[in-house]
């Protein structure tokens, strides 16, 4: 019996780390992989609910692929887990809708009214997103990467974590969002506005940040190397690291690192630096005003000219007469 305990504590030791592995890594692997089985499909692939076509009593988990949704009310819906990959969604009311673990992937969401979504882990990657109404949206951990969101109004948006490698936000609003570490590599955001947004950590690698105005952005380690920054505003941002960063921005704070802001203007005319008597030319008086330096040479070659003159005249004068 007493062998058999150190034997058994052997085992139970050895087992230990893989069951640790299990029981930590499992829920993880299950959130990623959504709350969907095949066996929870159901198949409406491409179906058209733009004639009058009527609901199913539940989108959750539904196969909706290539599905026509085009100015439908979908509002409060739940669609997690769904499928909606290449859908047309254009006008769409999506508002309050619980789109956890959707696949919109290459789906057509223009103009649709995303507010208040929740989108956690949501799959957008290639979704035309073009002038979508995103107020309050939570997009947390989506992948957005190669969306087109030119002119999407995403403020206080959540992006916490989430993916946009490649987006496409020319002249986007995202004031007021929160985008901790989310990935911006090689974004186009020319023009957008972030004011004020939570970027904490976020990555800027390679963007196109020209004009934008990061106007009171918390940017606490944020990386914005190969990032175009040409006249982007950074007016009162915080923890500004512009190291590898391309471009003169505009309104730098005076704390920021990297990147030098531009030279000032000066305050005060250059010549005022200059002493009285080494004042420059000045063509106001229609003469220019000679320097002190030139009249020094004038009247000492005038001098020498007089005693030269003087000694030579001395030079000529005859011997006095002696008897």
């Amino acid at each position: 019996m007493r062998r058999l305990l150190p034997l058994t504590l052997i085992a139970v030791l050895t087992a230990l780390p893989a069951l640790v592995s299990v029981v930590v890594t499992t829920p993880a692997a299950h959130a990623q992989a959504g709350p969907c089985r095949a066996a929870d499909r159901v198949n409406l692939r491409g179906a058209d609910f733009t004639n009058g076509r009527r609901f199913p009593a539940s989108f959750r988990c539904a196969d909706l692929t290539g599905a026509k949704l085009d100015g439908v009310d979908l509002t409060q819906k739940d669609l997690t887990g769904a499928i909606l990959r290449k859908a047309s969604m254009k006008q769409t009311d999506l508002g309050q809708v619980t789109a956890k673990y959707v696949d919109f992937r290459q789906a057509d969401l223009r103009g649709a009214d995303l507010v208040q979504m929740h989108g956690d882990y949501a799959d957008l990657r290639g979704a035309n997103l073009i002038d979508v109404g995103a107020t309050q949206v939570r997009f947390p951990r989506a992948n957005l990467s190669g969306a087109k969101l030119t002119r999407a109004y995403l403020g206080q948006a959540d992006l916490t974590l989430a993916k946009l490698v490649d987006a496409d936000l020319v002249d986007a609003e995202l004031g007021q969002a929160k985008a901790r570490r989310a990935d911006f590599t090689r974004a186009k955001l020319h023009e957008a506005q972030m004011i004020s947004i939570e970027a904490p950590n976020a990555v800027f690698r390679d963007a196109d940040l020209r004009e934008v105005r990061f106007s009171s952005a918390e940017m606490d380690g944020a990386v914005l190397i190969g990032a175009d920054v040409q006249d982007a505003d950074f007016t009162f941002a915080d923890d500004l690291d512009l190291t590898g960063a391309r471009g003169t921005p505009k309104n730098v704070p005076d704390d920021a690192k990297g990147l030098a802001s531009p030279s000032p203007s000066p305050s005060r005319d250059a010549t005022a630096e200059w002493p009285a008597a080494f004042d420059p030319p000045s063509t106001q008086s229609g003469l220019p005003t000679i320097s002190l330096g030139l009249l020094l040479v004038v009247v000492g070659s005038v001098g020498l000219l007089v005693t030269l003159t003087l000694w030579a005249a001395a030079a000529r004068r005859p011997p006095p007469y002696r008897a």
